[in-house]
């Protein structure tokens, strides 16, 4: 069975939230906040719960950017991933026990050895771009093998 996750990319002018993740995968990595999708909940529902969760911010005119199988090849089955993008929220950030979130300049995002690399290849899809993004990634042994985007 494969579960639906959902990722944002919430951005303020040149900065992009990140949250610096506790738990598998990606843990002690940052990267942008979501989560899974539960039982009787769109996944935009799921989005702006998470997000509010995660971080105190609650998201407005969120949009929808793409969907994206993960596939890891230890576990021969997929997830699907979200994506969404919103530049528009309120409230404040505040700690929570789902990791350290910080706004960071998105440009410095890239030289980052601290996010994963699948993050960094998206990044330009979500920001330069306002397609709907469709693809794959599948990983090997705690690697990307293989990173598919069609826009």
């Amino acid at each position: 069975m494969s579960n639906i996750f959902t990722m944002c990319f919430v951005e303020n002018n040149n900065q992009l939230l990140l949250q610096k993740r506790v738990k598998k995968p990606f843990k002690g990595l940052w990267n942008a906040p979501g989560g899974k999708v539960e039982a009787y909940e769109s996944p935009i529902e799921a989005c702006k719960r998470e997000i509010q969760g995660e971080t105190g911010l609650d998201i407005n005119n969120v949009s929808f950017r793409g969907i994206i199988t993960v596939t890891n090849e230890n576990q021969k089955r997929s997830d699907v991933l979200m994506l969404f993008h919103a530049k528009e929220f309120s409230g404040s950030l505040c700690a929570t026990d789902e990791g350290e979130i910080a706004w960071v300049e998105t440009e410095k995002i890239y030289s980052y050895d601290n996010t994963p690399e699948s993050f960094t290849y998206l990044l330009p899809y979500i920001l330069e771009t306002d397609s709907t993004l469709t693809g794959k990634m599948i990983y090997g042994k705690k690697k990307l093998e293989l990173f598919d985007i069609s826009i």
